[in-house]
């Protein structure tokens, strides 16, 4: 499984058939990594709302690609825990908060010096201990992105084979 901080390095013997074009070879492997990296994002994307029932868009800032310079690409993923807030539209109602398809007991909104509508809930009777309701989603991200880690070497031969194409078509 996908630990928190996994790094994966992509199978590229194959390259070594394509030594004799340098420059065409770096620009399709650059070209490629972001495309595969590019996939990798939305694919785990897309399967993290699906799996939480919650929009892309609550959670599109959890995914960042970096290294779009050079030869190797990076993904980070943010899996610690959404606020509620972020799902959707909070309402309140008479025994907690109702918030997209998920519903928090006991809790209530307050926007408390924020824009947002933000859900809380009081961890004691004590009036001012309170915590901001939270989605963990740090289990299902890990499981959506070990999932497709296998598929990653496949999908960047395919792009590269559809690249090189491309750089040499252009070349001619």
């Amino acid at each position: 499984m996908a630990g928190p901080s996994s790094t994966m390095a992509i199978d590229t013997a194959f390259l070594n058939a394509f030594e004799h074009l340098p420059n065409e070879l770096a620009k399709a492997v650059r070209r490629s990594a972001q495309l595969t990296n590019r996939w990798l994002r939305a694919i785990t994307m897309a399967e993290l709302g699906v799996e939480l029932q919650i929009s892309s868009k609550a959670i599109n800032t959890r995914f960042r690609s970096y290294g779009r310079g050079g030869q190797s690409t990076k993904l980070w993923i943010g899996i610690r825990d959404v606020g509620v807030h972020r799902l959707g539209r909070p309402v309140q109602t008479a025994h907690g908060v109702e918030v997209g398809n998920h519903f928090f007991p006991g809790a209530f909104i307050n926007p408390m010096q924020s824009s947002d509508l933000l859900v809380w809930r009081r961890r004691s009777k004590v009036r001012t201990d309170i915590e901001m309701v939270r989605l963990d989603i740090s289990d299902e991200a890990q499981a959506i992105v070990a999932a497709y880690l296998p598929q990653v070497n496949r999908k960047f031969r395919e792009l590269f084979h559809r690249e090189f194409r491309h750089v040499l078509s252009l070349t001619q």
